[in-house]
């Protein structure tokens, strides 16, 4: 069983300047742009990632590229959705360019929604389950705060399994994945696992954007 509590918060989506998604896997920018309030594409919409990682990718860029052929990055970033050997250098290029969006976004101070869903909590996919992600998160949050003098963003986080009370950045929700469903990273491309989970996220998002109800 899959399922979320009260919608607390909504979110209209028309206010600001740009969604992103930073992961943890594909589905968040791919339902959000199934809700056609997706617009641009950023650096982590389909590789998995912790926010730990995305930190780390935000203060040196470079250290997210995979190496030339190489489908995981020594950070155990997966680049499966893109052909890092015949294009390689097309592959660069195409993240280079997001991340340029991504920091012009933010050092132009432009109004932003980041979001961050939990799908690989389920599966343990880097260690995601038994991290401390939304400290990580605070921590991310505390970065771009600095390191921009920036504060005019959010951050609408979905968890799975783990509760955390709202603040004045980050907005938390939670979904509730039952025991059956949980495994050790050992598969995590599971039909039977994803899809409603899938389904579930996409329910709980078009309850909170304002444009969606």
């Amino acid at each position: 069983m899959m399922n979320y509590g009260n919608i607390h918060t909504k979110i209209d989506s028309s206010k600001y300047d740009a969604i992103i998604s930073i992961g943890n896997k594909c589905p968040t920018a791919m339902i959000l742009r199934e809700l056609e309030i997706y617009r641009e594409s950023f650096p982590f919409d389909y590789v998995p990632t912790t926010p730990k990682l995305i930190l780390k990718y935000l203060k040196d860029p470079f250290l997210f590229f995979p190496g030339k052929g190489d489908v995981v990055t020594a950070d155990g970033v997966w680049f499966g959705h893109y052909n890092t050997f015949e294009d390689y250098d097309k592959t660069v290029d195409l993240f280079k360019r997001r991340f340029d969006r991504l920091f012009s976004l933010l050092s132009n101070k432009k109004q932003i929604l980041f979001v961050y869903t939990a799908e690989a909590d389920i599966y343990n996919e880097l260690g995601n389950r038994y991290s401390n992600n939304y400290q990580d998160l605070k921590d991310l949050c505390e970065y771009i705060q600095t390191a921009y003098n920036y504060t005019d963003f959010s951050l609408l986080a979905i968890h799975t399994n783990k509760h955390f009370e709202s603040n004045d950045t980050i907005i938390n929700y939670t979904i509730t994945v039952a025991d059956h469903f949980l495994s050790e990273n050992k598969e995590t491309n599971v039909p039977s696992v994803f899809v409603p989970y899938r389904d579930v996220l996409k329910s709980l998002l078009k309850k909170i954007f304002l444009d969606h109800l």
